[in-house]
């Protein structure tokens, strides 16, 4: 695909900085998977974001809630690179009580304006969902259905290699507490634009253990966005995740709402 960008326009000069205020716990801090599908928009060549929230108590409790993402994305001719992370932390009297963190790298290579291949490495810690550590890499292709400017939807398709390291003070004794998978993934994008001000994304995750179907990850999030002006969006975001095999201490569906406050500058 042939590149119609002016020859005297350096796409490192389009520089857009994102200060994102989240008025409830980030859901990527409470996900197996981390959806990095709806962190860009194609027409901004670098990005750099932050998401930041804390809240705390004094008198009969002491307590201390933090939670911390910086994500940096760089687009440069058929290459589009994704860095994201996140740590969360709650706090009582100095103890810690929840600790969460993640680092996620993604790169896509398009090939042309419908078809893209995709790599991508993460690694966490979740002591809501007694993961000690969960590794995983993998990649495939990602192919556009719909590619217009008001509706757009698209499908991935690719493999991953898990390594996943449950902490064992929460499992039954005998549980199965690490495990090495191969998994499919497959994610379904869709973008709607309704008018100037108003977007709706949804993006579904689907990952089935390839040796036992039955044994699956899902998780969708809706996300409408509504734009106050340039500057100025408002973000409420639907998570739903399902396990279709958890741990016996958990179970197996989540739901989680957030509201934000994107500031542009």
């Amino acid at each position: 695909m042939q590149d119609t960008r002016p020859l005297n326009e350096n796409p490192m000069k389009k520089l857009s900085y994102s200060i994102l205020l989240i008025f409830i716990s980030l859901p990527s801090f409470s996900q197996t998977i981390i959806n990095a599908e709806g962190l860009i928009d194609g027409k901004d060549s670098t990005i750099l974001a932050l998401s930041f929230s804390y809240s705390g108590t004094r008198g009969n409790s002491t307590t201390d809630q933090l939670s911390i993402s910086p994500t940096m994305i760089f687009i440069a001719n058929k290459n589009e690179y994704k860095i994201l992370g996140g740590y969360g932390v709650l706090t009582q009297s100095g103890s810690k009580i929840l600790n969460n963190g993640f680092v996620h790298l993604r790169h896509n290579y398009r090939f042309t304006s419908r078809l893209q291949s995709f790599e991508f490495y993460q690694v966490q810690f979740n002591d809501v969902l007694l993961l000690d550590k969960r590794e995983v890499f993998g990649g495939g292709l990602r192919y556009a259905l719909l590619n217009k400017d008001s509706l757009s939807y698209s499908i991935n398709m690719g493999l991953m290699r898990e390594h996943e390291v449950l902490n064992t003070l929460r499992l039954e004794p005998g549980e199965v507490y690490e495990t090495r998978y191969f998994r499919g993934t497959f994610i379904s994008s869709l973008k709607v634009i309704i008018n100037k001000s108003l977007r709706l994304d949804n993006v579904t995750y689907y990952q089935p253990y390839l040796q036992d179907f039955s044994d699956y990850r899902l998780l969708n999030e809706l996300t409408i966005t509504s734009s106050i002006n340039d500057h100025l969006k408002i973000l409420a975001t639907l998570s739903t995740r399902y396990d279709s095999k958890p741990p016996s201490a958990l179970r197996g569906l989540d739901n989680i709402v957030s509201l934000g406050i994107n500031v542009k500058i």
